[in-house]
This record gives structure tokens, C-alpha cells and sequence, in this order.
């Protein structure tokens, strides 16, 4: 109870504090996270197309909140599993080649080697949350026209 309520005091305070570059440290114990208030200090600013923060990680997983406004280019990882659920918004998922209109509510499983990619369909960032086993380190992503 004491680690939760340490992390939503930090979370709240950083909301409020003027100026403020800090992020909370990534969560490496219990906790409850309110998806509001990760958005109040992970902010996806005007211009920005994509913004990815890990929340939550330890040697077995990682989880990530991530934002799309434009699109993510299509990519796989090699060893990673990875588990994604639509918190907001919608668009269209690519998943090895087979398009799938996807929104709020939905779950997506990408087993390792599996090319996926997505647009956002909306006119407000989508948001998810990415779950990776192991924990992602970003060295496996390999993108399907690298350099273009």
C-alpha cells in the first residue's frame, strides 16, 4: 500500500509542477496505475507522432505506454513477445501482411518473428499499453524497409 501510494503522490506531483522535466522512475515493484495519470506526465506534445514510455519492468517483462498520433512502421522482434491492448483510440493493424481494423478494448498477441505495423485511423492519439517478455531492451526491433 505505502509503494502505491509513493508512486500516485509522485505521479501527481509531477503533474503539477511547473516545468517539469522529471519523469517518475520506472516502476520496478507493486503498484496500481491510473492510465490518466501516466498521460498527465508522459506527454505526446504537439508535433510529436509517436511517444513510447516503459512504466513497469523487471528481468522477465517490460510494460510500455505508448501513443500514436501518425503511424508505426512495420517491424518485428526476433526474441520478443509482445501483448498489446488498445486503451483509446483505433486503426488499422498490420500483422504479417493481413490488415485488421482495431480499437479500444481490443488485444493484440505478436509473437516473436511476427511483422506488424499500424495507422492511426482517428483524429486523437491512440493509446496502448505493450507488454514485452523478456523485458524489452529495444535491440530487436527490425524494421521491414530499413532506411526507407
Amino acid at each position: 500500500m505505502t509503494i502505491r501510494l509513493t508512486i500516485l503522490a509522485a505521479l501527481f506531483a509531477l503533474a503539477l509542477a511547473p516545468g517539469a522535466v522529471a519523469e517518475p522512475p520506472v516502476n520496478h515493484g507493486p503498484a496500481v496505475m491510473n492510465i490518466d495519470s501516466l498521460l498527465s506526465v508522459f506527454v505526446l506534445h504537439d508535433g510529436e507522432q509517436i511517444r513510447s514510455d516503459v512504466v513497469s519492468s523487471d528481468s522477465l517483462t517490460s510494460v510500455h505506454l505508448t501513443q500514436v498520433r501518425g503511424a508505426v512502421e512495420g517491424h518485428k522482434h526476433l526474441t520478443h513477445h509482445e501483448t498489446v491492448w488498445i486503451i483509446r483510440g483505433a486503426g488499422r493493424l498490420m500483422l504479417d501482411g493481413t490488415p485488421h481494423k482495431v480499437s479500444a478494448g481490443e488485444v493484440i498477441n505478436i509473437p516473436p518473428g511476427t511483422s506488424h505495423s499500424f495507422h492511426n485511423l482517428g483524429v486523437v492519439p491512440t493509446v496502448v499499453i505493450s507488454v514485452f517478455s523478456p523485458s524489452f531492451d529495444g535491440k530487436d526491433r527490425v524494421y521491414d524497409n530499413p532506411g526507407k
